[in-house]
């Protein structure tokens, strides 16, 4: 990975932890777009979401359902301007206190040293379960 590409995922992760706002429009273009799939219906924060507004939209909807307990970077793949990168982690659901285990895969689209499209894919059966959509195992 080069060292710019490291650089970014570095400050973005380190913004998110922080939840530093000013530090994450430093690293996240005006013009993000997230995409986090899901059955309809099944997670809050599920959906398309566009723009710097719509990506804060997106991190207090997942704020207001999880904790972030654990994330383990398992893989990181770079591919010209995407980077791929594999995680293990373990969430707390706020309403159900339950405990989600999931790998999931995050995918970033870096322009000019910002992320301009951030995809998610993960266990959404996993998450659902935890919310209670589903009978928990």
């Amino acid at each position: 990975m080069s060292d710019a590409v490291r650089e970014t995922l570095d400050r973005y992760y380190a913004a998110l932890k922080a939840g530093d706002r000013e530090a994450l429009r430093g690293v996240v273009s005006e013009e993000i777009e997230v995409h986090y799939p899901a059955p309809e219906g099944l997670l809050p924060w599920a959906g398309d979401w566009t723009g710097f507004e719509g990506f804060e939209a997106f991190l207090a909807t997942v704020g207001d359902h999880l904790v972030i307990d654990t994330v383990e970077p398992l893989a990181i793949h770079v591919a010209g301007d995407t980077v791929i990168t594999v995680l293990k982690g373990e969430w707390t659901v706020k309403a159900t206190a339950r405990k989600v285990r999931t790998e999931t895969v995050n995918i970033f689209t870096l322009r000019d040293g910002k992320i301009v499209r951030y995809q998610v894919f993960t266990d959404t059966a996993a998450l659902g379960t935890g919310l209670g959509r589903f009978a928990a195992a």
